[in-house]
């Protein structure tokens, strides 16, 4: 009896486990949305043409969390960190 209650314990903590790991996915994906990453660029001294190149870098999740980190510490060094990726 011990060891079915020991089993349906740790069954149950590994489903609370993946259910963390799920929101803590879908709560960075919109820390991190493209939708900010397009609205701080608007924010930045780029060309149109380099606006449009940077709707694809965004495309790649921890590319979006690397700008908008930057972003958060230096505007400067974010537009040229991107403009690297765009190269």
């Amino acid at each position: 009896m011990m060891e079915r209650y020991i089993e349906m314990k740790s069954k149950q903590s590994e489903e609370e486990i993946a259910q963390l790991a799920r929101e803590k996915e879908c709560s960075q994906a919109a820390d991190y949305s493209i939708k900010k990453c397009v609205s701080m660029l608007g924010a930045m001294d780029g060309t149109k043409e380099e606006k449009l190149k940077a709707y694809s870098v965004f495309k790649i999740p921890e590319n979006r969390e690397i700008f908008l980190s930057a972003c958060e510490d230096d505007l400067e060094c974010a537009l040229c960190w991107l403009r690297s990726e765009m190269a």
